[in-house]
């Protein structure tokens, strides 16, 4: 054992001596769930030996010298009113997407104009091997451009079809929907529809959003960059979240890695000591309540806080709430708030019975790597699709927070907290997951140091071939016009040889009548 343990710091040590890189990352989302999601991958290339400088709204700041964060944060004031509004217009996948849209073109502005990022890129010094830049929305996309070098595209979530199709991924509305969309597995009509009139939209409205961020590279960078286009085809590998609880299985291409779950999973931590005492003395157990970071539950209306509160009286369990206000008038007796909860270290308490939550990605895999059950109250983005899945492989039960009721909120709790199949579900799913060759971060840190080595992962990507090609069309229109070609040949044939036939027979009667 102990020889084993020193060939693997000898290797370390190889790697870190001999192969260290510059890598530039760069997370433009202002929402913490988007960043933390990689803060463990940023951190272990660093403690591999690389120097990693990392553009991020949310900095750990970790004590290594060859670590470097650019604070992004005062983005979050950019996006602040986009929340409410995408929230507000749920209801309306395609309004909320266009509204989605605009709020990331004012988030990049925002974050491409201040001082330290206009630094870095007007630096004439500054040298990357690779940047690791977030593949959802473009804006960032002109740093490969910017430092010549490999670009790795990741993403806390499932990819879009966009970043599919480029990757060589097949892409399908129905087959792969949007996860802006609540679809389950047996998709009706009217789900198809929406689907497929909201992928046109997305593509066709793709044309506007690239010359407005074209524009926005021509400001920060300068002239004599490439199109976003051509900068988003140049990716040469795509890091996802495909979890297959919450996304469609999909063949994915050798460049296409799924570094599923768990991976921002912290090593077990003590618990502030006053909260550590409350779920210690709540032996009947705990409800963990959380609406994540972008949905603040001192934002909730009134109506809906008070049937939250009214719901959480009537319960036996005492309830942790995430509340981001020094006070809640009216706040139950069992019921203490927190302002920030160390949510994982929450949820490996043994007294959590339940985990309420508004669905973000990342909340959802910590309850699931945590085995606790939940419900979900889901608000905007992805969080539908997240909410549709957990019902579906009933890891617990849905609810609406613009219809919610007392009853049916207490009612909820009680089944998924006494119905042990929640828990069953739960556990067993999360024991197939992470029943892996090697951990998501050893996975996503291998990938990454491939791709310095071989300065490129073009070679893995599958083909790009247009979407008349990719649907047979032309194949199609080409058979299609050869089977109504010889419909056609053999109607005129047979009516020529039935008029052939009459004309025939008609100037041999007459021959006959004749003689």
């Amino acid at each position: 054992m102990k020889i084993h343990l020193l060939l693997m710091c000898v290797v370390l040590l190889a790697v870190k001596n001999g192969e260290s890189a510059r890598i530039l990352a760069a997370i433009p989302t202002a929402s913490y769930s988007h960043q933390v999601f990689f803060q463990m991958l940023w951190r272990e290339l660093a403690i591999r030996g690389h120097d990693v400088v990392v553009l991020t709204t949310d900095p750990t700041h970790e004590n290594l010298t060859n670590f470097k964060e650019i604070d992004m944060s005062s983005a979050y004031a950019a996006m602040k009113g986009a929340i409410k509004d995408v929230i507000a217009l749920n209801d309306n996948k395609m309004k909320a997407f266009a509204r989605f849209s605009s709020a990331f073109l004012e988030m990049s502005e925002h974050e491409l104009a201040l001082p330290q990022v206009q630094e870095l890129i007007k630096d004439e010094n500054q040298k990357f091997d690779l940047v690791m830049l977030e593949y959802l929305y473009p804006s960032f996309y002109a740093f490969k451009h910017r430092f010549n070098c490999s670009f790795i595209g990741v993403t806390s979530l499932e990819g879009t079809n966009t970043a599919h199709d480029v990757m060589g991924n097949p892409t399908h509305a129905i087959m792969y929907p949007t996860s802006l969309l609540d679809l389950d597995g047996d998709k009706g009509f009217k789900d198809r529809l929406v689907s497929f009139l909201l992928n046109q939209l997305i593509y066709f409205t793709r044309g506007k959003t690239v010359n407005l961020i074209n524009e926005l590279n021509k400001k920060h960078f300068g002239d004599n960059y490439p199109d976003i286009q051509e900068l988003a085809q140049s990716v040469d590998m795509l890091f996802v979240n495909a979890n297959p609880m919450f996304a469609e299985v999909r063949p994915l291409t050798p460049s296409t890695i799924s570094v599923s779950g768990g991976m921002h999973m912290k090593p077990p931590k003590d618990l502030p000591v006053e909260l550590k005492k409350f779920l210690d003395e709540s032996s009947q157990g705990v409800v963990y309540f959380s609406m994540g970071s972008n949905v603040k539950s001192k934002d909730l209306s009134n109506e809906t806080r008070n049937v939250i509160m009214e719901t959480f009286s009537q319960l036996p369990y005492n309830v942790l709430w995430k509340f981001e206000a020094d006070d809640l008038p009216g706040k139950p007796e069992n019921v203490k708030i927190i302002k920030w909860a160390p949510q994982q270290d929450v949820l490996r308490h043994k007294n959590i019975k339940l985990f309420i939550t508004q669905a973000g990605m990342q909340s959802l895999e910590e309850a699931l790597f945590t085995h606790v059950p939940l419900i979900t109250i889901p608000f905007l983005g992805d969080q539908d699709s997240n909410a549709a899945k957990v019902a579906e492989k009933e890891l617990g039960l849905r609810l609406n927070y613009k219809t919610l009721q007392v009853d049916e909120f207490k009612a909820a709790i009680n089944e998924v907290i006494t119905n042990p199949k929640y828990k069953n579900n739960i556990t067993k799913l999360a024991l197939q997951i992470q029943d892996q060759p090697m951990t998501p971060l050893e996975k996503a840190v291998w990938w990454t140091e491939y791709v310095l080595r071989h300065k490129s992962g073009q070679h893995l990507k599958g083909p790009k071939i247009p979407t008349y090609q990719y649907y047979y069309l032309d194949v199609l229109a080409f058979l299609l016009a050869c089977l109504v070609s010889v419909t056609m040949s053999t109607f005129y044939l047979c009516r020529f040889a039935y008029r052939f036939a009459i004309g025939l027979s008609q100037r041999v009667t007459i021959k006959i009548k004749k003689a």
